[in-house]
């Protein structure tokens, strides 16, 4: 079985395009069930099967995704950058600010008659 590396490029094809950054929808077989994948501009899906569809050389050649076969190596570096995540350093959401915390009096003006 071998790994492909599939891309959606609508984001690269011309402004006036009908295509341009539209989803593609990738359609393949995996033991005897038809599944589809929806990929968005610019997303990257990586699929293990023996040959590659004839739904995906359609959109190759009609120059809508890139196609490239990857080794186990390659997965593996891609697996472990998305598992690290950044820190981030600042407020977390879970403690709301003291000063929201506080609301405003309403001054109460009785009218003169």
């Amino acid at each position: 079985m071998s790994t492909y590396k599939i891309t959606n490029i609508t984001n690269y094809l011309g402004k006036r395009d009908y295509k341009f950054n539209s989803n593609i929808d990738v359609e393949f077989v995996d033991n005897m069930v038809k599944k589809t994948i929806t990929l968005k501009p610019n997303d990257v899906a990586y699929l293990s099967i023996p040959s590659l569809p004839l739904s995906v050389h359609r959109l190759r050649v009609k120059n809508f995704i890139t196609v490239s076969e990857v080794n186990n190596s390659e997965i593996n570096d891609t697996q472990t950058k998305v598992l690290q995540k950044p820190e981030f350093v600042g407020v977390s959401q879970a403690e709301p600010k003291k000063e929201e915390e506080k609301k405003p009096e309403k001054k109460v003006v009785e009218k003169k008659e």
